[in-house]
């Protein structure tokens, strides 16, 4: 749904109309006169969809509110997923909890935010939750479109930013992450950054310069490589960051 009303919203004041099919009704003996032109229905048709669509987005985020109120009713904390498209935050979120989210080698492969429950290294629970990736320059209007998923970045109690390490734009792709979580109000929230894919990056330059980022965690989701260290680090951000709520779930 929101992949579809980002699309309508940019099709809606771009839909123009060429031909003779295009033209108005023509009036006569027996007619009614001038009716809607091809154009003004599909715009009309266009306009009910894009209605429909925000009332069913309102009605989702809702829910996820109410979703959201019971698990900080529960003062569980929660660590949510962000990064690039495709840098492997699925395969990340189903080697730390164990579970078994979509995963496909494709851009926005994840659309739907998936939390999932583990525990750290004390014992204590902890949320985590996947979330959309995110692409260079993303339109004001995708981020309007993908605010019922989004919004999961901005709840979270921390950040895990995803970055594939074996890509050839891996700082640019570091780079727009930050811009996106700046545009929604995020970027002050605490952050540990996984050089993920780490087993197809090698040694070559593009990893060297990832590693320069502070304090990465290095590792490979899909061989299930540095995740220990992950949580511990996960574990050691959430005592800082909420240490009450910490203390009533240990």
């Amino acid at each position: 749904m929101q992949v579809e009303w980002a699309q309508l919203q940019y099709l809606y004041p771009r839909l123009v109309g060429k031909g003779l099919t295009l033209s108005r009704l023509g009036g006569g003996i027996a007619t009614r006169g001038p009716g809607e032109t091809k154009l003004e229905i599909d715009r009309r048709r266009i306009r009910d969809r894009i209605n429909l669509l925000e009332k069913e987005t309102l009605r989702i985020r809702s829910n996820r509110d109410t979703q959201r109120r019971k698990r900080i009713s529960e003062k569980l904390p929660v660590v949510a997923l962000t990064g690039y498209t495709n840098s492997g935050k699925s395969t990340l979120l189903n080697s730390l909890t164990k579970s078994d989210a979509h995963i496909e080698d494709k851009l926005f492969a994840t659309l739907d935010p998936a939390t999932r429950r583990t525990v750290l290294p004390d014992h204590s629970p902890v949320l985590i939750t996947d979330t959309v990736g995110f692409i260079k320059k993303l339109p004001t209007s995708l981020i309007a479109a993908f605010g019922a998923t989004l919004e999961e970045v901005v709840v979270a109690d921390v950040l895990l930013h995803v970055v594939d390490a074996s890509h050839p734009n891996v700082m640019e792709q570091i780079t727009s992450v930050h811009d996106v979580l700046s545009e929604l109000n995020a970027n002050d929230k605490p952050m540990i950054t996984v050089l993920n894919k780490a087993d197809l990056a090698g040694h070559e330059g593009r990893m060297w310069r990832a590693t320069q980022l502070p304090n990465p965690i290095i590792g490979s989701a899909r061989e299930r490589t540095g995740l220990g260290r992950l949580m511990e680090n996960i574990q050691e951000v959430l005592q800082e960051v909420c240490p009450e709520r910490r203390r009533s779930t240990a």
